[in-house]
C-alpha cells in the first residue's frame, strides 16, 4: 500500500478503527468515575471527555475517505447516515422512556415531557429538564450525535460539489460558524450553543487529514508518527488547561489521528482493539446504562467508602463489563438492526462507516 493510502485505504483505517474503541472507553472511564461517592478523587477521570474529541475528528476522515470516488450523492449519503445512526439510539431513547414510565424510582433525575423526547429523537439540541444548563438529551451520551447530525447535514449538501471543491466550503464554513461563537457568544439558544462550539473543528480537521492522505503527498518523516502520538496523547489527558483551554484537546486529536495513519500500525493487527471499535458505537450509547447497573451492584459487594484497591478494581470492572455489554449490544441488536434495513441493498461495512 502506498503511503498516499490510495490503493488500499481500509488497511490503514484499521488503526483509526482501533482508535475508535480506544475513545469509547475513555468516555466510559469518564462516566465510571462519578459512579460511586468518593472514586472521582482517587482517580483522574477528566481527560475520558477527550474521548469525544477523538471521535469528531475520526468521523470527519472517515466520512471524506468513504466518500471519495463513490460517486454516492446527498440522498444516498443522508440515508446512510440515518440508517447508521437513527435506529440504535431511538431503540434505547424510547426503553429507557419506557422503563422510567413503569418504574420511575430506577431513573431518579430523569424528567421526561413529550418535547424533550421529541427534541432528542430529532436531534434537536435543547436544554436537559432533568440536568438544567446543559444540552443534553433524554440519553445523555447522544449529545454528542448532535453535532454528528449536523456534520452529516452540512457533508451531505457538500456532495453537491464537484469532490475537489468540497473541502474548502465545509472547513470555510465550520471556521465561520465558531468564530461566531467565539466573538458572540455565548448564546442563550441550544442550537446556537452548538452549531458554533469550537468541536466543529474537530470534523473539519479531520476531513482535511482525509483529503491530505488521499492527495498522495502523504508524508511523515521517520519515528514523528510516534511523536504526534505521544504529544497527542499528552494534550488529550491535559484537556481544557491554559493557556490554550480548549484548543488542547481538538489538537491533541488531531495529532493522534495524523500519527495512527502511519501504514506501520496498520499491519499491527488486534483482535480485541477490532472488536472494540466495531462495537464502540453500541458501547458508547450503553455504557450509562451498565455503569448504572454496576453503581447498584458495588456498594452490596464492596461496602463502605472506597480506597484506591476498590476504586481500580471499580473502573477496570467498569471498562471490562462496558466493553462486553457493548459488543453483545452490537451482535445481537445493532448488526442485525443494519442488516434488516439495507436488505435491498449493498451495505457499507459497519466498522467503517460507524457513527460515533
Amino acid at each position: 500500500m502506498s503511503e498516499s493510502g490510495s490503493s488500499s485505504p481500509s488497511r490503514v483505517i484499521l488503526p483509526i478503527q482501533y482508535l475508535r474503541g480506544v475513545a469509547a472507553l475513555m468516555v466510559v472511564w469518564h462516566h465510571a468515575a462519578g459512579q460511586v461517592n468518593g472514586m472521582s478523587s482517587i482517580v483522574p477521570w477528566v481527560f475520558g471527555t477527550s474521548g469525544v474529541d477523538l471521535f469528531f475528528v475520526i468521523s470527519g476522515f472517515i466520512m471524506v475517505v468513504t466518500t471519495s470516488g463513490s460517486g454516492i450523492g446527498p440522498a444516498e449519503f443522508w440515508r446512510r447516515r440515518i440508517v447508521r445512526v437513527v435506529p440504535l439510539y431511538w431503540l434505547l431513547t424510547l426503553s429507557m422512556v419506557a422503563v422510567a414510565l413503569v418504574a420511575p424510582g430506577l431513573f431518579k433525575t430523569l424528567r421526561v415531557a413529550p418535547s424533550t423526547l421529541l427534541q432528542s429523537l430529532l436531534f434537536i439540541p435543547h436544554f436537559s429538564h432533568s440536568f438544567p444548563g446543559f444540552v443534553w438529551p433524554l440519553l445523555v451520551p447522544g449529545w454528542t450525535l448532535n453535532f454528528e447530525m449536523f456534520f452529516y447535514a452540512v457533508f451531505g449538501l457538500a456532495l453537491f460539489l464537484p469532490e475537489r471543491k468540497r473541502l474548502l466550503p465545509l472547513v470555510a464554513l465550520f471556521v465561520f460558524l465558531t468564530a461566531l461563537g467565539f466573538v458572540f457568544g455565548p448564546f442563550a439558544s441550544a442550537a446556537a450553543q452548538t452549531y458554533t462550539h469550537p468541536m466543529l473543528l474537530e470534523f473539519a480537521a479531520g476531513a482535511s487529514i482525509a483529503a491530505w492522505w488521499l492527495s498522495g503527498r502523504w508524508r511523515l518523516p521517520s519515528g514523528a508518527s510516534w511523536a504526534f502520538i505521544g504529544v497527542g496523547a499528552v494534550l488529550l489527558v491535559l484537556r481544557d488547561q491554559e493557556p490554550f483551554g480548549t484548543s488542547t484537546q481538538i489538537v491533541g486529536a488531531v495529532l493522534v489521528v495524523i500519527g495512527a495513519l502511519d501504514q506501520r500500525f496498520a499491519s499491527s493487527r488486534s483482535v480485541v482493539l477490532q472488536a472494540l471499535g466495531d462495537s464502540s458505537y453500541s458501547l458508547y450509547l450503553t455504557h450509562i446504562f451498565t455503569l448504572g447497573a454496576l453503581r447498584v451492584l458495588w456498594p452490596k459487594l464492596v461496602p463502605g467508602s472506597p480506597g484506591l484497591a476498590a476504586t481500580l478494581t471499580f473502573m477496570a470492572l467498569s471498562l471490562v463489563v462496558c466493553a462486553a455489554v457493548g459488543w453483545l449490544v452490537f451482535r445481537w441488536v445493532e448488526t442485525p438492526l443494519l442488516r434488516r434495513l439495507n436488505r435491498r441493498r449493498r451495505p457499507a461495512p459497519v466498522g467503517t462507516l460507524a457513527a460515533p
